[in-house]
């Protein structure tokens, strides 16, 4: 999870489980256009929420 914040923090701020954003984050489950917006506002991303999730290619220096 970027920002220093966990999974668990995460899901309290947004209003879901631990789980879900798991799934979320794995690419298993979509985040759904409200949830998305909930992320975004945690994250304090100023972009289009749609942007936060969408696939890159793996960082091979990681």
């Amino acid at each position: 999870m970027k920002k220093g914040m966990s999974q668990a923090e995460l899901a309290r701020r947004i209003g879901a489980n631990q789980a879900s954003v798991s799934r979320i984050e794995r690419g298993k489950e979509p985040p759904y256009p409200l949830r998305s917006i909930r992320i975004a506002r945690a994250l304090g991303w100023e972009g289009d929420p749609a942007e936060l999730f969408e696939e890159v290619e793996p960082d091979e220096n990681v």
